[in-house]
Protein backbone atom coordinates (compact mmCIF):
# COMPACT_ATOMS: atom_id res chain seq x y z
CA UNK A 1 0.00 0.00 0.00
CA UNK A 2 1.75 3.01 -0.82
CA UNK A 3 0.62 6.78 -0.31
CA UNK A 4 -2.20 6.86 2.19
CA UNK A 5 -2.24 5.47 4.90
CA UNK A 6 -5.00 2.83 6.32
CA UNK A 7 -7.51 4.77 8.85
CA UNK A 8 -8.67 2.27 11.83
CA UNK A 9 -11.45 3.07 14.01
CA UNK A 10 -10.57 2.37 17.54
CA UNK A 11 -13.13 -0.98 17.90
CA UNK A 12 -11.14 -2.24 14.88
CA UNK A 13 -7.88 -1.55 16.47
CA UNK A 14 -8.82 -2.84 19.81
CA UNK A 15 -9.89 -6.52 17.97
CA UNK A 16 -6.67 -6.26 16.73
CA UNK A 17 -4.78 -5.48 19.99
CA UNK A 18 -7.25 -8.46 21.67
CA UNK A 19 -6.18 -11.21 19.03
CA UNK A 20 -2.69 -9.98 19.40
CA UNK A 21 -3.33 -10.58 23.19
CA UNK A 22 -4.23 -13.71 22.51
CA UNK A 23 -1.05 -15.24 20.73
CA UNK A 24 -1.92 -14.90 16.99
CA UNK A 25 1.03 -13.81 15.38
CA UNK A 26 1.74 -10.00 15.35
CA UNK A 27 3.40 -9.99 11.41
CA UNK A 28 0.24 -11.67 9.82
CA UNK A 29 -2.07 -9.09 11.94
CA UNK A 30 -0.08 -6.36 10.41
CA UNK A 31 0.03 -8.27 6.64
CA UNK A 32 -3.65 -8.03 7.38
CA UNK A 33 -4.41 -5.02 8.20
CA UNK A 34 -1.59 -3.60 5.91
CA UNK A 35 0.47 -1.86 7.89
CA UNK A 36 4.02 -2.37 10.09
CA UNK A 37 3.84 -4.04 13.12
CA UNK A 38 5.42 -1.52 15.12
CA UNK A 39 1.80 0.57 14.52
CA UNK A 40 0.48 -2.48 16.78
CA UNK A 41 2.92 -2.28 19.16
CA UNK A 42 2.46 1.74 19.55
CA UNK A 43 -1.24 1.27 19.33
CA UNK A 44 -0.84 -1.47 22.76
CA UNK A 45 1.24 1.23 24.42
CA UNK A 46 -0.67 4.03 23.62
CA UNK A 47 -3.88 1.68 25.47
CA UNK A 48 -1.89 0.90 28.38
CA UNK A 49 -0.69 4.68 28.73
CA UNK A 50 -3.44 6.83 27.80
CA UNK A 51 -6.59 4.22 28.26
CA UNK A 52 -7.67 4.90 24.59
CA UNK A 53 -6.91 4.29 21.15
CA UNK A 54 -8.30 7.79 19.58
CA UNK A 55 -6.01 8.92 17.02
CA UNK A 56 -3.39 12.03 18.39
CA UNK A 57 -4.40 14.88 15.95
CA UNK A 58 -0.93 15.70 14.23
CA UNK A 59 0.11 18.83 12.64
CA UNK A 60 -0.48 22.12 13.34
CA UNK A 61 -4.14 23.79 14.66
CA UNK A 62 -6.28 25.47 12.27
CA UNK A 63 -6.49 29.19 13.07
CA UNK A 64 -3.26 29.43 14.36
CA UNK A 65 -1.13 32.43 13.66
CA UNK A 66 2.14 31.43 11.52
CA UNK A 67 5.35 31.30 13.09
CA UNK A 68 6.76 34.59 13.87
CA UNK A 69 9.97 35.58 11.58
CA UNK A 70 13.24 34.97 13.65
CA UNK A 71 14.71 37.90 15.12
CA UNK A 72 17.73 39.20 13.77
CA UNK A 73 21.24 37.92 14.36
CA UNK A 74 22.34 40.56 16.26
CA UNK A 75 19.41 40.62 18.76
CA UNK A 76 20.03 37.23 18.99
CA UNK A 77 23.23 37.51 19.83
CA UNK A 78 23.01 40.07 22.01
CA UNK A 79 20.65 37.86 24.19
CA UNK A 80 22.59 35.11 24.27
CA UNK A 81 26.08 37.49 25.33
CA UNK A 82 23.16 38.73 28.56
CA UNK A 83 21.90 34.91 29.22
CA UNK A 84 25.90 33.53 29.25
CA UNK A 85 26.77 36.80 31.62
CA UNK A 86 24.01 35.69 33.72
CA UNK A 87 24.76 32.34 34.04
CA UNK A 88 27.98 33.19 35.03
CA UNK A 89 26.77 35.19 37.51
CA UNK A 90 24.18 32.37 38.62
CA UNK A 91 27.31 29.81 39.06
CA UNK A 92 29.33 32.29 40.69
CA UNK A 93 26.59 32.72 43.48
CA UNK A 94 26.14 29.53 44.04
CA UNK A 95 30.06 28.35 44.15
CA UNK A 96 30.07 31.35 46.88
CA UNK A 97 27.15 29.71 48.55
CA UNK A 98 28.73 26.03 48.82
CA UNK A 99 32.14 27.55 50.09
CA UNK A 100 30.15 29.01 52.83
CA UNK A 101 28.61 25.74 53.45
CA UNK A 102 32.00 23.82 53.81
CA UNK A 103 33.83 26.25 56.19
CA UNK A 104 30.47 25.88 57.82
CA UNK A 105 30.86 22.10 57.98
CA UNK A 106 34.87 22.41 58.44
CA UNK A 107 33.94 24.42 61.98
CA UNK A 108 31.65 22.14 63.02
CA UNK A 109 34.07 19.09 62.48
CA UNK A 110 36.63 20.40 64.33
CA UNK A 111 34.32 21.55 67.31
CA UNK A 112 33.35 17.79 67.16
CA UNK A 113 36.95 16.31 66.64
CA UNK A 114 37.96 18.51 69.61
CA UNK A 115 35.57 17.51 71.96
CA UNK A 116 36.81 13.79 70.96
CA UNK A 117 40.33 14.56 72.07
CA UNK A 118 39.26 16.05 74.97
CA UNK A 119 36.97 13.20 76.16
CA UNK A 120 40.05 10.45 75.09
CA UNK A 121 42.82 12.68 76.82
CA UNK A 122 40.62 13.71 79.79
CA UNK A 123 41.72 17.41 79.71
CA UNK A 124 41.93 20.46 77.31
CA UNK A 125 43.80 20.01 74.26
CA UNK A 126 45.79 23.43 72.77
Amino acid sequence: MVGRKPRFSEEEKLSMLVRMHNGENVSRLADELGIHRQRLYAWREQLRTCGNLTPARQGRPKNQPPPEAPPDPQTLAASFAVSAEQRRADALAKARRRIVELERKIGQQQVAQRWFVEGLTGGAVK
